[in-house]
């Protein structure tokens, strides 16, 4: 079963978004939603479009409060950083 709320990434994500398009005009509408309308979707529950770190990421519960929530607190880190420490904290990233 091909899905969007993994941590692994899809072989071929434009195939699975082509299998989500072909489910009707809600899975469309849901589709585009979770692409094109509101960009943070997709990071939310596709791990491999997300900033989050793999172990943050599996330490999660599988609901999406809990998801949300460890996020938000990952965000929350790297708040009113100076310039030095906001380098030096996005490394991690790239």
């Amino acid at each position: 079963m091909l899905s969007l709320s993994v941590s692994e990434a899809q072989l071929d994500l434009q195939m699975t978004f082509n299998i989500i398009k072909q489910g009707g005009r809600k899975a469309q509408a849901w589709l585009k939603d979770k692409v094109e309308t509101n960009k943070f979707a997709l990071p939310v529950l596709y791990h491999p479009a997300s900033f989050v770190t793999e172990d943050i990421w599996h330490a999660c519960p599988a609901t999406m409060n809990g998801n949300e929530q460890a996020h938000r607190n990952v965000n929350c880190d790297s708040m009113n950083l100076t310039l030095l420490g906001g380098i030096m904290r996005g490394r991690a990233f790239n």
